[in-house]
Parts: structure tokens; C-alpha cells; sequence
């Protein structure tokens, strides 16, 4: 590994660390390789055509030099700090030192070279690419390339000043704008492949250069961004930093045996900051690069908000989804960039915004605001109930190609059915708070009914696991096994699997458990592989119950098994949506769809971070206070946890699976494996001393 991490901050002696990887801003993503740019991304909220603007081909993409002469140096760079939107370093020419970086500021794409001591006469800084690095969406089977929208390019054109550019998507523009602080030269080679050069005024001592690539909607908009970001620039980026810089203070900091771990834990809470929207509060992308907003990827594994100090952001992801709803259907699952909806949720995928409001709750937020949509999502899923059973109709959320585990439509679902039940148990509590004693006793009722036919109807024995799904018309289990069945949003869904918990983690480990992560279904059964996608994957995102099920049945080994699937992709700088286990070894594997190398995923770096606190930690929050899980871990401590507006640094020491005593700020509280939430101060410390069980 050839890099420390300082605070977030990634360092490196040579270079950016891992490329390609990507950085992200507001609506605009890049991909930076060793020679330049090699990708572009623009979230433009008026066109639903691709989001891809600039891909490097056999040519390259956007290439930066030193000039001199018509002699170039491509950049070579050292002691780089690399951050979410961009990178700083040295880039050392023939003795000469010049200060060198690219970052993403006011959606736009900010390079900038200044010497930091005497230079040679001649030299000048250029920016050049090929007229291919205009993306054009082509129908060739890949998802990624293709777009249902045709598009058009405009020819460059230079007006002396700066170099200029737009594609139409039906009636909606993208514009691109390219200039500089300084005067430039404009050349073009039209012979064979069409290149574009821009060449600086020649380099001074003392001075900064600066390139600005802009997009926006409309030519005029885009002529006012270019300008605003040259006379703005460091005005954007302090504002930039001083955002980021906020986060690094609020940030838990891990610190344990398990270097990777505590790294990822020093990262996460930075990559998934730029995956947020700045330009549509509450909205966060689902990861660094190609995907806009989804329905439950941003309400899902919503613990990780409050535990790294965003308790707030919370209402404003709870505001977002009511003010996006349809008047009927509810929640958005696909949301286009202006925020419509695509695709509206499925009704058990809503059942995470009623979760998500239990969460702001608890951390004491005001829920009068939410609640009546709330009830509505609530009286949806009620409505969705098959008999009196308790148990809810309708295809799982996941895969996506739900035939391919022999569901029909007239489904039992074991995964909505505990997402949902977690849904409901939660309503119950809220409708309390709001002494709404009609929706209280409905929700109550429907969840003693869950609770009670869960197990009857979609455990099976001879398995000692939950079969994926039931036909909600016969009530016969299916007989597919998959390791995602069981999703837990928060603390009540431990009601259904605490009778089998030895007998389901033995599941996982017979079937489950590879070297690279968790399979999605066991290689001998129905579906595995079955699509290019999901089924020969493992998901970060849905693994919540896995790690919890190997805390509570104290399983250092298979702990420390996850810590290093954790660990081999914080390694090289990156977080994937999915793992393919094709090749049962633990290493890392990018792809061109799943796992994008430098790129991460906001939803796995929610759920990891929440199984790391819940279960290597061993501390979670419930309505009243702390829960304390000890097992036979290695000692460690985390600091500025974050919970209720309140910080805890929390020590563990010894090792076992029984406490001997908790010490909170100074007093002991015996032998207890819970405090109450009343008895914390606004910062506190708590060390428990765990022992073996006699």
C-alpha cells in the first residue's frame, strides 16, 4: 500500500494512489487516470438522456503538458493529498516544482499549475484532447453506453477567449465551456483524427495558471459559470473545504488491530458526503460516478447518518422523499434528474421511510412533519396484507430478476416481510408518540401477527434457514435460500430470527461464506448466477443481519473474516455496490459495473460502517439508550461515536462474551448490558471490561 491516511486526507508520495478512480461534486463527476481526465459526468436536471459527456477511447481523454518548444511532459506527480472531489500535489519537470491541482468547484472541472520556484523560459501548460472524447450514446448492449435518447454535438468552436460546445438531447441542452485565467493559443488538428489544443501564455515565477472545463443548461448560463468559477475560485473552494473539513471533525475514529478497518472508518464518512446533492437537499446519489437518486439506496441503513454526527440530514432525506412522493402511488424508487419519478417504489419498499422517521426520532427530531405521510405508507402496506396473516404481498425488492427465484407476483416475501416488519413495529412507537392511539393499536396488531406467522410460514426446518419466499395464494414455501432474505432496518426485526440463531448462522457459514464476501444464493441453489448482475454476487449493502447473527453468537473468526472483505477494498481506495464470487479469493476484482475501480458506493459504506459499530464495536442505540454486545474481539476504541446530538467514545477492553463491569464518565454501572439514554452527559466515555463466559 502506497499511501497513509491523515485524517480522511488520502497521502501519497507518488502519484494518485489507484487509478483510474473517480471524484464527485454537486452534479459533476470525473474519472482521473495517470495522464488526465479520462471521463466526464454532468447530472444535468433538464435532460433525461446519459449523463456522460466526455470517454476516453484509444486516444485518450483530457490530457495536460508542460510545453516547451512543441516538446511535451506529461504530468508526474509527488506527495499528492487526495480528497472526494479532486487531488493536490507536486509535478516535477526537469528540477522545477510546480504546484498542481484538479478538483471539482461550482460544477465545473477546476485544473490549475503554479511554479513554486524559478522556471525555465518557454515553457507554457496545455490542455489537449481528441474530438472522439465526445461521448455519443451507442446501442451496443452495454448499459452503461446506451441511451433510449438520441444526441447531437455541436462542432467546437473557439471565440478567442473560450472553447465552446453543446449536445442536444430531444428539446434539452448540455453545454460545455472550456477557459482560462490567462490568454491562450487555440490550434486544431483536423488530419485524421480531430484534436483540440489549448496552450497557455508562457509560465512566470509567482504565477497560478488555471483551465476551467464548465457545464450548464444554456449558453448563457454556461458563459456565466465559466467566469463566475475563474474571478470565484477560492472563494468555492474554502466553502469546499471548510464543508469537508466539518466532517472530518464529526468523524468517529477507529482504532483497532485492524489498520484497513480504520481507515475505511476515517474515509467512508468523506465519500459519501460528495455523493450528496448540494443542489437538491436530501438527495444523495447512489454512488460516486453514473447513478442520480433511488427510493430506499438513500433512506436504507440510516444509523450510519447519526453515527457519524449528520443526525440532521436526516429530515431533510424525510423531506425530500414527501416532497418528491406521487399524490397516490407515494415514494419514488427511479427518480429522473428533475426529480420525477421513473419508477414509483413498490408499497414494502416505502416501509423504509417510516423506519427512517423511527430513526429521527429517536435521535430527537421533530416527527410532527412527517407523520401523516408516514400513516399514509403505513395504510398502504396494510392494505397490501395477505388474509390475516400479518405477511405482505408482493415481489422482493431484490434481485431484479425476481423469476429467477421462482417468484411470480403472488409472493410472500421474506425480505420485504422483515424490512416490513421493522416498518410497522416502528409506526407503532411513533403513532404513540403522537397519541395516536387508532394507528397505534393498528400497527400493534398487525405486527403481533407478523411475528406470529413469519416463522410458521417462511422458516424451514430441514433447511435451519428462511426460504426467500411463499405463494401468497397456497402459502408453499419455495425452496430458494438466499442470504440477503432477512433485512434489518433497526433493532425490532432481532424479534424474528432470535429463536434460530444458531441454526441460521450455521446456514451462512455451510453455504453462504466464500472468501470474497457472501454469496446471494448458495452455488447449489435455485438461481445462482441465473442473471449477469445480482446472483452470483455479494452485496455490502444487505449483510446487516449476517453480522449481526455472528456478534451475538460470538464468532471472532467469521468477524474477522468480514473485517477483511471490509479491508481489501478500502485498500484500493474504493467501496462497490457488488462483488462477484466467481473466484473464491479475497481480493479485489473491479469491473465495469459493479465494483468501478475508484469509485464508491454510498450505500455499502452506510451498511459496512453500521455493522462495524454494531457488531466488531458491539454498541448499538434503541429507543432508550445504549445496547452493549460483547464477544471475544480484540480490544479497541472508538472515539466521537456520535448518537442524539451526544458524542461516546467507547473502549473495549479484555475479551469475552460476558461484561464484568461498564464504567460511564468515571462511575461504575456493574455488570449491565445497557444504559439509559438518561444517564449520559452531552460527551461521555464508557469502557467496558469484558471477560469470558464460565
Amino acid at each position: 500500500m502506497d499511501y497513509r491516511v491523515d485524517r480522511g486526507r488520502v497521502i501519497a508520495d507518488a502519484g494518485v494512489p489507484y487509478l483510474p478512480r473517480w471524484f464527485c461534486d454537486d452534479l459533476v463527476a470525473m474519472e482521473v487516470d495517470k495522464y488526465g481526465i479520462s471521463k466526464v459526468e454532468y447530472f444535468n436536471r433538464t435532460t433525461r438522456g446519459s449523463e456522460k459527456v466526455f470517454i476516453d477511447d484509444m486516444w485518450g481523454g483530457i490530457r495536460f503538458y508542460l510545453y516547451n518548444q512543441g516538446y511535451r511532459s506529461g504530468q508526474t506527480l509527488k506527495n499528492c493529498e487526495v480528497m472526494p472531489y479532486g487531488f493536490s500535489g507536486e509535478w516535477h519537470y526537469k528540477g522545477m516544482v510546480f504546484r498542481y491541482e484538479q478538483r471539482i468547484i461550482n460544477n465545473s472541472i477546476w485544473v490549475s499549475l503554479r511554479p513554486t520556484g524559478k522556471i525555465c523560459p518557454g515553457l507554457a501548460f496545455t490542455l489537449e484532447f481528441y474530438d472522439h472524447l465526445c461521448f455519443t450514446p451507442q446501442k451496443s448492449g452495454d448499459n452503461r453506453y446506451v441511451s433510449g435518447i438520441e444526441r447531437t454535438w455541436r462542432e467546437w468552436q473557439y471565440d478567442g477567449t473560450c472553447l465552446k460546445s453543446s449536445y442536444r438531447e430531444l428539446d434539452a441542452y448540455t453545454h460545455v465551456a472550456i477557459g482560462s485565467n490567462t490568454a491562450m493559443q487555440y490550434g486544431k488538428h483536423t488530419i485524421g483524427n480531430s484534436k483540440i489544443i489549448l496552450i497557455s501564455e508562457e509560465l512566470e515565477e509567482g504565477k497560478e495558471y488555471r483551465f476551467v472545463i464548465a457545464l450548464d443548461e444554456t449558453e448563457a448560463a454556461v458563459q456565466a459559470r465559466i467566469r463566475d468559477t475563474l474571478l470565484n475560485d477560492q472563494s468555492y473552494i474554502e466553502k469546499q473545504e471548510r464543508r469537508y473539513e466539518e466532517v472530518i471533525e464529526r468523524s468517529p475514529v477507529l482504532e483497532s488491530p485492524y489498520d484497513s478497518l480504520n481507515r475505511f472508518f476515517a474515509l467512508a464518512p468523506l465519500y459519501h458526503e460528495s455523493c450528496k446533492v448540494t443542489s437538491v437537499p436530501g438527495a444523495v446519489r447512489a454512488k460516486t460516478e453514473h447513478y442520480w437518486i433511488w427510493g430506499w439506496d438513500g433512506m436504507s441503513s440510516g444509523f450510519a447518518y447519526s453515527y457519524w454526527g449528520d443526525e440532521d440530514y436526516i429530515g431533510k432525506l424525510l423531506q425530500l422523499y414527501l416532497d418528491t412522493a406521487d399524490p397516490e402511488a407515494g415514494i419514488g424508487h427511479w427518480f429522473a434528474r428533475d426529480m420525477s419519478h421513473i419508477q414509483t417504489s413498490m408499497v414494502s419498499a416505502q416501509g423504509f421511510y417510516i423506519s427512517l422517521l423511527y430513526l429521527h426520532w429517536m435521535n430527537g427530531g421533530d416527527i410532527r412533519p412527517y407523520y401523516e405521510f408516514a400513516k399514509k405508507i403505513f395504510g398502504m402496506i396494510r392494505d397490501t396484507e395477505v388474509g390475516d396473516l400479518g405477511l405482505c404481498e408482493g415481489y422482493s425488492l431484490f434481485p431484479d430478476f425476481r423469476n429467477a427465484i421462482l417468484e411470480t407476483g403472488h409472493d410472500i416475501s421474506t425480505f420485504n416481510n422483515s424490512s416490513t416488519y421493522c416498518a410497522v413495529c416502528a409506526m407503532r412507537t411513533l403513532a404513540k408518540e403522537m397519541q395516536d392511539s387508532e394507528t397505534q393499536n393498528k400497527a400493534a396488531a398487525l405486527a403481533d401477527r407478523m411475528r406470529q406467522n413469519f416463522g410458521t410460514i417462511l422458516y424451514d426446518e430441514s433447511k435451519g434457514f428462511f426460504a426467500g419466499s411463499a405463494d401468497a395464494k397456497t402459502l408453499k414455501r419455495r425452496e430458494v435460500y438466499l442470504s440477503p432474505g432477512i433485512k434489518w432496518d433497526n433493532l425490532f426485526c432481532r424479534d424474528l430470527i432470535e429463536k434460530n440463531r444458531k441454526e441460521l448462522l450455521r446456514f451462512f457459514e455451510k453455504n453462504f461464506v466464500c472468501e470474497a464476501g457472501l454469496l446471494f444464493v448458495p452455488v447449489w441453489g435455485k438461481g445462482y448466477d441465473a442473471d449477469a448482475n445480482q446472483l452470483h454476487c455479494y452485496w455490502p449493502a444487505i449483510s446487516e443481519c449476517y453480522a449481526r447473527l455472528m456478534n451475538l453468537e460470538n464468532r471472532k473468526d467469521l468477524i474477522e473474516r468480514f473485517i477483511s472483505w471490509i479491508g481489501c477494498w478500502t485498500d484500493v481506495l474504493m467501496c462497490p455496490e457488488g462483488i462477484d464470487c466467481y473466484d473464491n479469493v479475497n481480493e479485489p476484482k473491479p469491473d465495469g459495473w459493479n465494483a468501478i475501480n475508484g469509485a464508491w458506493q454510498a450505500y455499502s459504506m452506510r451498511a459496512w460502517y453500521e455493522a462495524t459499530v454494531h457488531s466488531v464495536v458491539g454498541v448499538d442505540f434503541a429507543e432508550n439508550g445504549m445496547n452493549l454486545y460483547p464477544y471475544d474481539g480484540e480490544e479497541l476504541v472508538l472515539k466521537n461515536l456520535h448518537f442524539r446530538h451526544k458524542t461516546f467514545t467507547v473502549r473495549m477492553k479484555g475479551s469475552g462474551c460476558r461484561i464484568q463491569e461498564v464504567i460511564l464518565n468515571g462511575k461504575s454501572l456493574g455488570a449491565v448490558s445497557a444504559i439509559p439514554m438518561e444517564a449520559f452527559a452531552k460527551e461521555n466515555w464508557i469502557e467496558v471490561i469484558r471477560t469470558c463466559a464460565e
